[in-house]
């Protein structure tokens, strides 16, 4: 058959079968969309997790075997692995005559409630809210702190040991405990899928140190992970086979519309493939455009899902692997639907077309 024929074949469904066309082009436009945001947020929901999971502490922590220090190069060796690594170093020292617990930081912590300002900086400190409240410190006072006096720029609480202790610079730490190039404790953040093998590479690296996993962040991250891509991805299937079953019923509907058309094309010499392959085509022409409409609604739509879920600013990630993932399932999902309606064509008999029954 002539691919003139062919055009008009699929103008003359677009004239008198436009209302079906419409609503499957309305159906693959809108699972287009869906899939762009379900395979969106896919490929980033992990290192959108661990970036959340970053607030709620470190899933490995190197400590001493022998209750000593851990040295400070096991920071560098981390962020050579890929990993960030935050060292603690604890102290003591003394306000007037109270002996007080203090802890040399690099940064605080993100999860952290400070009254006043968080900053660490030389000559600046923060209490612990029992501390502050046992020795009667207040924002903005002095600390008479011994080799170290600084000014107490916020009061925090942890509901941890934090709450007891002062907080100063690492290098203040440092100075006054007169440990140099070491840390009591080195706090690391692995990303989830290598945290194993990180573990092992530092472990071999630096034996007289105790690497251990945390289990409650590295074990709950983990898991979050699987199981929300496990429902992203089973709820794209879900909406492929819907997806798929309008289709089938639209094209259905236009193959028994269409029968006198196709019985003559038949009796005319044409083989029930060729008929065939005009309805796919149709299908996956619709399935071009609806892939171009639905991928770009989609990524507006993956914007506002990633910003309302994960905070952050409202962000338009374009992604050729996504826009041809999409485009591929979608022309998929409309071959595979078109060729299932259009078994209907092997049964149809020109002869009994033609007689007009």
């Amino acid at each position: 058959m002539p691919s003139r024929f062919f055009i008009r074949f699929s103008l003359s469904a677009l004239r008198y079968r436009k209302q079906r066309l419409l609503l499957a082009f309305g159906a693959l436009a809108v699972a287009a969309a869906l899939a762009t945001v379900m395979f969106g947020i896919y490929a980033s929901v992990a290192q959108r997790i661990r970036d959340e999971f970053q607030s709620y502490g470190a899933n490995l922590v190197a400590v001493a075997v022998n209750g000593g220090t851990v040295p400070l190069t096991l920071v560098d060796a981390a962020k050579r692995e890929g990993a960030q690594a935050t060292p603690l170093l604890v102290t003591s020292a003394h306000i007037g005559d109270q002996p007080v617990a203090v802890a040399g930081v690099v940064s605080p912590s993100s999860y952290w409630h400070v009254q006043g300002s968080s900053a660490i900086e030389p000559g600046k400190c923060l209490a612990g809210e029992t501390l502050a409240t046992e020795l009667k410190l207040t924002l903005n006072g002095s600390v008479a702190l011994e080799g170290w006096p600084c000014t107490l720029a916020g009061i925090l609480s942890t509901g941890g040991a934090e709450d007891r202790e002062l907080i100063v610079p690492f290098d203040a730490a440092a100075a006054i405990s007169g440990i140099h190039d070491a840390a009591s404790v080195i706090e690391i953040q692995a990303p989830g899928e290598r945290l194993e093998a990180i573990r092992a590479a530092l472990a071999a690296q630096f034996p007289a140190t105790d690497i251990r996993t945390v289990r409650a962040v590295a074990g709950t991250e983990s898991n979050v992970i699987v199981k929300m891509r496990a429902a992203l991805l089973l709820l794209t299937l879900l909406i492929l086979v819907i997806t798929t079953l309008c289709v089938t019923s639209n094209f259905s509907e236009m193959v028994i519309d269409r029968a006198k058309e196709i019985g003559i094309m038949k009796a005319l010499g044409g083989a029930e493939q060729r008929i065939a392959a005009f309805f796919i085509s149709e299908s996956a022409t619709l399935a071009v455009l609806a892939t171009v409409i639905g991928y770009t609604g989609g990524v507006l739509g993956a914007a506002i899902v990633g910003r309302e879920i994960f905070g952050g600013v409202f962000h338009l990630q374009l992604d050729w692997r996504v826009l041809a993932g999409v485009g591929g399932v979608m022309l998929l999902v409309s071959t595979v639907s078109t060729a299932i309606a259009t078994a209907r064509i092997w049964n149809i008999q020109p002869a009994v077309i033609l007689r007009g029954e």
